[in-house]
C-alpha cells in the first residue's frame, strides 16, 4: 500500500513538474520580453568586400546609438525596462552572404534588422521578407523600384531612400550650372549606378533633350580604371557625371586625378560621404563638385535647429571614436535610432507594430534636420541634398575640411509623387520636398 502511495506521489509530482515547464514555455512564446533582459536588433554590414570602408562607420554608429540608448536605461517593452543589444554580423558585399545571415538571425529570434552597405544587398534582404517576417530598414540608397507598391516589403524602409533620385538631382543641378552639351555618365555596373543612370537619364530627356548623353559602366572591384577614364577623354565631354561606391570611389577619383581628365571635362561626382572623400588624395577633389546627402559642418545654413543636430551628433561621434561621422554613419544612426522609437512607441518587437508604430507618427528630427515617413518605407527630408565643391591641399584648415557648402538642394527631385510609385496618398510633408 505504501508502495503503491509512493508510485502515486512520484506520477502526480512528474505531472506537476511537466505542468510547470510547459506553462514557462508558454509564457515564452507570449511574452518573449518576459523571457530575455535585453531587446536584441540585427546589425549587418559590409564588414570586409568592396564595402568595407564604409560598413566600418556604419557598426560604430550603430554602436552609438545603442550605447546612448542604454545609458539613458534602455527602453521599455512589456512593461519592463530593458537595455538594448545589437547582434553584429557581416554580408561582406555579397547578396548570397546577406541573405544566409539572415536565416541566422530569424532561426536566433531577431526579427529587427539594421542593415545594409550596397544597394544589391539591402534589395536582395527585401526580396526575402516579403512575407513579413522580419523588420528591416537599410541606411543605404537602393534603386527606387524598390518603394514601389507592388514591389516593397511590407516592414521594409530606409532612412536614405532611392538612388534614382541622386541622378534626377545631380543630372537637373549639372545641366542648370554648367549648360553641357554632351554629358558622360561614368558609373558602377550593379544596382546603385543603374538607379542613378535611370534618374539622371529621365531629367536629361524629360528637361534637357538637347544634351547629349552617354555612359560608361565599369564592374564592381575595378582596381584599374585606366582604359574606361581613356575612353572618357576620347570622347571629350563637356562634363563628366561619377558615381562609384566604397573602395571604388576612392580609386576612380585617385586615377581620374592622375589621368588628367579634370583639365578636359568638368567633374562631378554624384555621391560622396566623408569616409570615402577623406581617403582620396587632397588635391584630387580640387575642382570636383559632388554631391553630399549629409556634411558634418552646416554653417550658414540659418536654420539654428538643424546647424545644432548636425554639430551634437558630430560631436559624439567625434568624442567617441576619434573621427568626424560620415553620410552613412548618420543614416545608420538615423535608422538604429527609429526602429528603437518604434520598439518603444510599440511596446513591442513585433515586426508589423513596429513598424506601424513608427508610420503612425511619421515625424522626427535627427541629424538631418527635420523629416517625415512617406507610407513608401522612406523619409522626405526637408533638406534633400547638398552641393560642395572639394577642397584642394592648400585651402583646407585641417583634415576634416574637406569640402565646402554651395547650396542646399529642397527641390522635388527627391523622391518621386507616391501616385507614381502605386499609392493614393500624399506623404503628407511638404509638397517641395516629396514631389506630390
Amino acid at each position: 500500500m505504501r508502495r503503491q502511495i509512493f508510485w502515486v506521489g512520484c506520477i502526480l509530482a512528474l505531472f506537476v513538474w511537466v505542468g510547470c515547464i510547459l506553462a514557462l514555455f508558454v509564457l515564452v512564446a507570449v511574452c518573449p520580453s518576459w523571457a530575455q533582459s535585453t531587446v536584441k536588433v540585427g546589425a549587418m554590414f559590409s564588414q570586409t568586400g568592396a564595402g568595407s570602408a564604409v560598413g566600418k562607420i556604419q557598426v560604430e554608429a550603430v554602436n552609438l546609438a545603442v550605447k546612448e540608448v542604454n545609458e539613458k536605461g534602455g527602453i521599455t517593452v512589456g512593461g519592463k525596462k530593458m537595455k538594448v543589444e545589437a547582434v553584429l554580423r557581416d554580408d561582406e558585399t555579397k547578396p548570397d552572404v546577406a541573405v544566409r545571415r539572415l536565416r541566422e538571425y530569424q532561426n536566433d529570434g531577431v526579427n529587427l534588422l539594421v542593415a545594409g552597405t550596397f544597394a544589391h544587398v539591402s534589395q536582395a534582404l527585401n526580396e526575402q521578407v516579403k512575407g513579413g517576417q522580419t523588420y528591416v530598414i537599410v541606411p543605404n540608397g537602393i534603386q527606387e523600384k524598390t518603394f514601389e507598391k507592388t514591389e516593397k516589403a511590407p516592414y521594409f524602409s530606409s532612412t536614405l531612400g532611392g538612388v534614382d533620385a541622386i541622378g534626377r538631382i545631380c543630372g537637373d543641378y549639372v545641366a542648370k550650372t554648367y549648360k553641357p552639351k554632351s554629358v558622360v555618365l561614368f558609373l558602377p555596373d550593379y544596382a546603385y549606378g543603374h538607379g542613378a543612370a535611370k534618374g539622371a537619364n529621365k531629367v536629361f530627356k524629360e528637361k534637357y533633350p538637347h544634351i547629349k548623353i552617354s555612359e560608361v559602366w565599369s564592374p564592381v572591384g575595378t582596381p584599374d580604371f585606366t582604359s574606361y577614364i581613356i575612353k572618357i577623354k576620347e570622347a571629350k565631354p563637356d562634363a563628366v557625371m561619377m558615381g562609384h561606391w566604397g573602395n571604388d570611389a576612392i580609386n576612380a577619383l585617385k586615377q581620374v586625378y592622375e589621368l588628367g581628365l579634370r583639365k578636359e571635362s568638368k567633374i562631378f561626382y554624384n555621391s560622396i560621404g566623408y569616409t570615402l572623400a577623406s581617403g582620396v588624395p587632397a588635391d584630387a577633389l580640387d575642382g570636383v563638385t559632388m554631391g553630399w546627402w549629409w556634411y558634418h559642418d552646416l554653417s550658414g545654413l540659418k536654420d539654428p535647429a538643424t546647424e545644432n543636430a548636425v554639430n551634437e551628433f558630430t560631436k559624439k561621434y567625434l568624442k567617441e571614436f576619434g573621427d568626424i561621422p560620415d553620410t552613412f554613419a548618420m543614416y545608420t544612426y538615423i535608422a538604429m535610432m527609429e526602429t528603437l522609437r518604434g520598439v518603444q512607441t510599440s511596446n513591442s518587437t513585433d515586426p508589423a507594430k513596429v513598424y506601424k508604430a513608427i508610420m503612425d507618427k511619421p515625424e522626427f528630427m535627427g541629424p538631418k534636420g527635420p523629416a517625415k515617413w512617406r507610407i513608401d518605407g522612406r523619409p522626405g527630408y526637408k533638406y534633400a541634398y547638398f552641393i560642395l565643391d572639394g577642397k584642394g591641399s592648400k585651402a583646407r584648415k585641417d583634415k576634416y575640411d574637406i569640402a565646402k557648402i554651395v547650396e542646399a538642394y529642397t527641390g522635388p527631385e527627391l523622391c518621386l509623387p507616391l501616385k507614381e510609385m502605386g499609392y493614393s496618398v500624399n506623404c503628407g510633408f511638404r509638397n517641395s520636398e516629396c514631389g506630390n
